[in-house]
C-alpha cells in the first residue's frame, strides 16, 4: 500500500487493469440469443400455395458449422483471421500491421479486425468505425471468447453477418444467390460468398459482377497462401464463371401481395404468414390473358390492362391482376390497375336506370326519348350523342340501358338531378365520388367521375346479390410467429338501398341478347353459353376500356388502357376490354341461371309504347315489372287509317269502298315526329282537304325570340333544283333547336305551316325566294325565330353534285 503511495501513476494503472479485467465478466449483450434471429413472412393462396415471401428484417437461416463444407471456414479464416486459434479476440498482430499500413497510406485502409472483433460489430448494431467503437468492438470481441468456443463464434459470423440484399447469414445468401444450401456450395461459391461482408454492396453479384469476380479471386489466392489450396486447383476454380440465379421474382399475384403486406393491420406480433383469398389456378390463368390480351392488341396502342375476380357470395378476391407485367417499366407495369382511379364511361349507366326503376316512374318498357338534346351545365351546355351517331327516338328503357344509349341515360339523369344519382353511387359502393354534385352534373351518367376497378366489381358484384354489397376482402387469416391464428376484420355486407326486384330487372336488362342488339349487334364477346349480366363502358378520347359483369356465383372487372393515359386507336368497350371478360367468364364457366325473386310480375305489353296491347299492336313483347307497376293505360301508338288509294290521301266519308284501303301506322307523340320524318318512318296522311289551307298567324304580329333558332338552311343560302335529279332527291332538310319547355313547335315556309317538331323536317325544293321560321308557342304565346331567306334557282344544267348549295 506504501508503494502505491509512493507511486501513485503505478496505482492508478492497477486500478484501471484491474477494472478492465472484471468488466470482462460482464453479461453478453441479449442480441446474441437464438429469438433475436431475423424471420420471414409468407404471403400464401387460399390452397397454402406460397405467392410471395418477404424478409422485413433480412432474410436469415441459421445453419450449424459442423453441416458446412469445410471450404467455407477456410475461405473465412484465410481472408478475414488466419490467427483465429491462436488470438484470445482480438490479434496485436493484425492491429500493428493495419496500424503500419494505415500510416504508410495517410488513410484508414485497414482495420486490424478479427473474425470475433467483426461478430461484436455486428451485434452492436455496425456503429461507425471511430476509435472509440473500436475499443468497445475489442472489449465485446475479448468478452466472447471468454464465455463462447471458437466454433461458437464461428457460428455467430457466418449466421448473423450481412452478405448484402438484406441476406443474413452465409445459409441465406447461399440460397439467394446460387438457389441452394450452404452444405452444397462448392469451394468456388464458398469463396465468392466469404468475399462479399467486406463490403455487400460493392461486391454486389447481382449488379457488380466484374467486381465479386476479383474479389472471389482475391479470396481464393488467400486460401493458396493460407495452405488451403494447392496452386493448381486455385487457378482452375478462379477460371469457374460465377454462376449466380436471378433475385427472387414476385411468384404469383405481386400487385395484391404489395398491396396486402402495405395493408396489414399493425400488429403487437410478428407475422408468419399471410394466408389470402386468391385461387393460384384462376390468378395464373387470369393473368397469361391479361398478357395475351395485350399483346394482341398492341398495333391498336394498347398497352396495358388489368382484371379482377369476386366470389359474389362471401366477396372474397379470387384474381388479381393490376397489369400485364409488373415487371414492365416501360408501360409502368407496378402501377396497380385494380385500384387506380380512372373515368368508368358508361360503365355506371346501370345505377341511374336502377334509380329511375326504384322511382316507380318507369319500367322496364318506359319509352325514353332518344333525340337530340341540348344540355344546360354550369361548366357549359353541351349535346350528348350516342356511339353510333344517331338517334333511335321512342326507346323502351331495356334497349336503351342493354344498347348503352348515351342520350336516354343523360335525360333520366335530368329529371332526377346529379344529387340524387350521386348519393346512389354511393350507396353502391363508389366512395372515390368525392365532389360535389355540381361538380359532376348530369355527365356523371355517362362516367365523367373517377372510380376504382375494385369499387367496380363490388357494385354489380351488389346487383348479382339483389342490392347488398358483399365484403370484398383478400385475407382469410394471418398466423404469428407463435403460431397464433388471427382473424382480420371482414366488413358486415352493406345495403345499396335498391331492393332484389330492382336489382334483378338490371340484372334481367344486362343479360338479354335481343335488347342489347340494336347497339352491339348478335354473336359478339358480350355473349355466353350461359346467363351473363355485363355492361361495357368508354371514356372520353378512347382514354378506358371497360367490360364488367357478373354469372351467380362470380363478378369479372376488366379495364384496358395506357397507364399514362394515351387515347387508344378507337378501342371502345366492346373492343379494348371485352374480349379479355370474355375469355375469364368462359374459364369461371356457368353459375347457374339468376334466380328471380319476390315482388315482381310478368306482363304482355305493346314494345312500341310500353302500355297495355291494343287492337292495332302487331307484336306483343313479354316484360317483367315491379309489383304494382304494370301498365293499365292501352297503346295509342298504333293506329289503322282508311287511305283513298286513288289520292294517297285519307279517304273521305264518302268514298267509296273500293276505294278505301286499311292501313296501319305507328304514330308516335309529337315530339318524335321530325325523327319520323328523317328516318322515313310514314305518318298518316292529312285529312282531305276542304277549302284552301289556313295560314297561319303572320310574322310581323308574333314575339322574336333567340331561343328558338335554325341550324339549318343558313340565312342568304342558293339551291339549285337539278333538271335530272327525282324530287325525291332533291329536298332541303330544315334544322332547328327549341328548348323542352316550348310546345307545338313547327316549321312555317312561306306563311304556310308545313311541319312539326324542330329537330329536322324534309321541304321539296321550289324556284323561288323563300321565308323559313320556326314557330312555338311559350306560356300561352306564340314565338318565332329569327327568319332565314333562302333562294332556290331551276338550274338549266346540272350544277357539281358535290356542292349542292352555297352559303
Amino acid at each position: 500500500m506504501s508503494v502505491l503511495r509512493q507511486h501513485p501513476f503505478w496505482g492508478a494503472f492497477a486500478l484501471l487493469l484491474f477494472a478492465g479485467l472484471l468488466s470482462l465478466l460482464w453479461p453478453l449483450p441479449d442480441t446474441i440469443a437464438p429469438d433475436a434471429r431475423r424471420t420471414s413472412l409468407d404471403v400464401t393462396a387460399r390452397s397454402q400455395a406460397l405467392l410471395r415471401s418477404v424478409h422485413p428484417q433480412g432474410r436469415s437461416q441459421p445453419v450449424s458449422v459442423e453441416r458446412l463444407p469445410s471450404s467455407v471456414v477456410d475461405a473465412l479464416l484465410a481472408i478475414e483471421d488466419r490467427r483465429f486459434y491462436a488470438h484470445p479476440g482480438v490479434d496485436p498482430v493484425a492491429l500493428a500491421r493495419a496500424l503500419w499500413s494505415n500510416l504508410r497510406q495517410g488513410r484508414i485502409v485497414s482495420g486490424g479486425s478479427t473474425v470475433t472483433m467483426q461478430v461484436a460489430e455486428e451485434l452492436r448494431g455496425n456503429p461507425p468505425p471511430t476509435f472509440g467503437n473500436k475499443l468497445a468492438e475489442m472489449h465485446l470481441a475479448l468478452r466472447l471468447e471468454l464465455r463462447r468456443s471458437k466454433q461458437e463464434i464461428l457460428s455467430l459470423w457466418l449466421n448473423r453477418v450481412s452478405f448484402g440484399n438484406r441476406a443474413h447469414g452465409v445459409e441465406a445468401a447461399a440460397q439467394l444467390y446460387f438457389g441452394k444450401p450452404a452444405r452444397d456450395l462448392t469451394p468456388a461459391q464458398a469463396a465468392t460468398l466469404v468475399g462479399l461482408p467486406r463490403a455487400p454492396s460493392r461486391y454486389d453479384p447481382f449488379r457488380h459482377p466484374d467486381r465479386a469476380e476479383r474479389r472471389q479471386h482475391r479470396v481464393l489466392r488467400a486460401m493458396e497462401h493460407a495452405g488451403f489450396l494447392p496452386p493448381d486447383e486455385r487457378k482452375r476454380l478462379a477460371a469457374v464463371p460465377i454462376d449466380v440465379q436471378a433475385p427472387d421474382p414476385v411468384v404469383r399475384a405481386p400487385h395484391l401481395t404489395r398491396w396486402v403486406l402495405r395493408h396489414r393491420r399493425p400488429e403487437s406480433r410478428a407475422l408468419a404468414e399471410i394466408r389470402t383469398t386468391i385461387d393460384p389456378a384462376l390468378q395464373k390463368t387470369v393473368a397469361n390473358l391479361v398478357e395475351a390480351h395485350v399483346q394482341t392488341f398492341r398495333q391498336e396502342t394498347l398497352t396495358n390492362a388489368a382484371a379482377v375476380v369476386l366470389d359474389n357470395r362471401s366477396g372474397a378476391i379470387q384474381a388479381y391482376v393490376g397489369s400485364a407485367d409488373f415487371w414492365d417499366k416501360r408501360h409502368g407495369g407496378r402501377n396497380d390497375g385494380v385500384r387506380m382511379l380512372r373515368q368508368p364511361g358508361s360503365a355506371l349507366k346501370p345505377f341511374t336506370y336502377a334509380h329511375a326503376l326504384a322511382s316507380r316512374r318507369y319500367t322496364p318498357a318506359s319509352l325514353l326519348a332518344d333525340i337530340e338534346l341540348n344540355v344546360p351545365e354550369a361548366s357549359g351546355a353541351f349535346t350528348p350523342e350516342n356511339y353510333d351517331e344517331t338517334y333511335h327516338g321512342p326507346t323502351p328503357l331495356r334497349q336503351a340501358l342493354a344498347s348503352s344509349f348515351n342520350v336516354p341515360a343523360v335525360r333520366l339523369a335530368r329529371e332526377f338531378g346529379a344529387a340524387a344519382l350521386l348519393e346512389t353511387l354511393h350507396r353502391f359502393g363508389f366512395d372515390a365520388l368525392d365532389r360535389a354534385p355540381s361538380y359532376y352534373g348530369v355527365g356523371l351518367t355517362l362516367g365523367n367521375g373517377e372510380v376504382q376497378p375494385i369499387e367496380l366489381a363490388r357494385a354489380y358484384a351488389g346487383l348479382a346479390r339483389g342490392g347488398t354489397l358483399p365484403p370484398v376482402h383478400a385475407v382469410r387469416w394471418a398466423r404469428t410467429v407463435e403460431g397464433d391464428t388471427l382473424h382480420p376484420d371482414v366488413p358486415a355486407p352493406r345495403q345499396t338501398g335498391r331492393s332484389p326486384a330492382v336489382a334483378f330487372l338490371i340484372t334481367d336488362i344486362l343479360d338479354d341478347p335481343a335488347a342489347r342488339t340494336p347497339g352491339f349487334g348478335r354473336g359478339g364477346p358480350l355473349e355466353f353459353s350461359f346467363p351473363v349480366a355485363v355492361k361495357t363502358g368508354t371514356s372520353k378520347d378512347y382514354r378506358d376500356s371497360w367490360t364488367v359483369g357478373y354469372t351467380p356465383r362470380h363478378t369479372v372487372a376488366v379495364w384496358a388502357g395506357n397507364f399514362d393515359g394515351a387515347p387508344m386507336d378507337r378501342m371502345s368497350g366492346i373492343a379494348g376490354a371485352a374480349p379479355l371478360f370474355h375469355s375469364i367468364m368462359r374459364t369461371l364457366g356457368s353459375g347457374g341461371d339468376f334466380e328471380r325473386p319476390s315482388g315482381l310480375t310478368p306482363a304482355r305489353v305493346c314494345p312500341a309504347s310500353g302500355k297495355r296491347l291494343g287492337a292495332h299492336c302487331p307484336a306483343p313483347h313479354r316484360e317483367l315489372f315491379l309489383s304494382g307497376t304494370v301498365p293499365t293505360d292501352t297503346c295509342t301508338v298504333h293506329r289503322v287509317v282508311a287511305i283513298d288509294q286513288r289520292t294517297g290521301r285519307r279517304a273521305a266519308p264518302g268514298t267509296a269502298s273500293r276505294h278505301v284501303q286499311q292501313k296501319r301506322y305507328a304514330v308516335y307523340p309529337e315530339r318524335y315526329h321530325a325523327w319520323m320524318r328523317e328516318h322515313d318512318l310514314p305518318l298518316p296522311p292529312t285529312a282531305p282537304r276542304t277549302a284552301s289551307p289556313t295560314p297561319t298567324a303572320a310574322a310581323g304580329s308574333l314575339q322574336v325570340t333567340d331561343r328558338l333558332r335554325i341550324r339549318d338552311p343558313a340565312d342568304g343560302a342558293l339551291f339549285y333544283v337539278d333538271p335530272v335529279l327525282r324530287d325525291r332527291y332533291q329536298r332541303l332538310s330544315l334544322k332547328g333547336m327549341a328548348p323542352d319547355a316550348f310546345r307545338d313547335v313547327h316549321w312555317v315556309v312561306d306563311g304556310t305551316r308545313h311541319a312539326s317538331g324542330a329537330g329536322r323536317a324534309m321541304w321539296q325544293l321550289q324556284p323561288g325566294t323563300h321565308r323559313i321560321e320556326l314557330r312555338a308557342r311559350h306560356e300561352g304565346q306564340a314565338v318565332r325565330s329569327p327568319a332565314v331567306q333562302i333562294r332556290v334557282v331551276a338550274a338549266t344544267s346540272p350544277p357539281n353534285r358535290s356542292t349542292v348549295s352555297e352559303k
